[in-house]
C-alpha cells in the first residue's frame, strides 16, 4: 500500500536571482535536470522522484502567465454562460468553485 504521508511544501521567492524554489522537503538528496530555459526539476537520488522544482525568470513568467489566465478566464466564463443558460441549477456554485481553483492555482 502507497505511503499516504503528506509531504510538506515550501516556497521561497528569491528576489534578487527572479527564482522561485519549491521544495516537497522529502529530505533526499536530489540532482536537477533542466526542462528548458525557465524549469529546473530537483530529483531524488535513490528514487529519481521530484523533490522540488525551480522556476527562472519568475517575474517575466508570472506576467505571462497572468495576462494568459485572463484570457482563458474570459474564454471560461463565456462557456459557462452557455452551459448556465442549459442548467441553472447549482451553476452558481460551480461557478465560485472553477474560480477558486484558477485562482489557488496560479496565486
Amino acid at each position: 500500500m502507497a505511503d499516504s504521508k503528506e509531504i510538506k511544501v515550501s516556497q521561497v521567492y528569491d528576489a534578487e536571482d527572479d527564482i522561485y524554489y519549491v521544495s516537497f522537503e522529502t529530505g533526499e538528496p536530489s540532482y536537477v535536470e533542466e526542462l528548458d530555459d525557465d524549469i529546473i526539476v530537483e530529483l531524488g537520488i535513490f528514487t529519481n522522484m521530484p523533490t522540488g522544482f525551480r522556476i527562472l525568470n519568475f517575474k517575466s513568467l508570472a506576467k505571462k502567465i497572468e495576462l494568459e489566465m485572463k484570457q482563458m478566464q474570459k474564454k471560461i466564463q463565456r462557456a459557462m454562460e452557455a452551459v448556465r443558460k442549459e442548467y441553472p441549477a447549482n451553476f452558481r456554485q460551480r461557478e465560485n468553485q472553477v474560480t477558486a481553483a484558477l485562482q489557488k492555482t496560479f496565486a
